[in-house]
């Protein structure tokens, strides 16, 4: 059996946790925004302009759901305000093979 890819731990005071976007979670963004994902690769990349939170949050939201369903609704919220780069490694992660997921213009996949 393959090892589970898009797992990132993140820490929050003295708890931690372990944060998956596996193809299921990719699934759930897909349904909110789109089969290409448009909003999440398009995260306000140009200089002076402020990402969309609600899609950085609806990110770490879905990640927290595989290992931590009982979470309260604000822990995604610190957890992104500890580490706002978390949404992009969790991208990163859960696409390993392309480096700088989640970012537009980046190269194409290999086959």
């Amino acid at each position: 059996m393959a090892s589970f890819t898009g797992e990132v731990i993140a820490k929050l005071g003295d708890a931690e946790y372990c944060l998956a976007l596996g193809l299921r979670g990719v699934a759930k963004l897909q349904e909110q925004y789109g089969a290409n994902l448009d909003p999440i690769q398009n995260l306000g990349q140009e200089e002076g302009e402020l990402p969309d939170f609600s899609v950085l949050l609806r990110i770490v939201d879905v990640a927290l759901e595989r290992h931590h369903p009982d979470a309260p609704g604000d822990v995604a919220e610190m957890l992104l305000a500890a580490d706002m780069a978390l949404p992009g490694k969790l991208l990163t992660a859960a696409f390993p093979e392309q480096k700088g997921a989640g970012k537009a213009g980046k190269g194409k996949a290999r086959r």
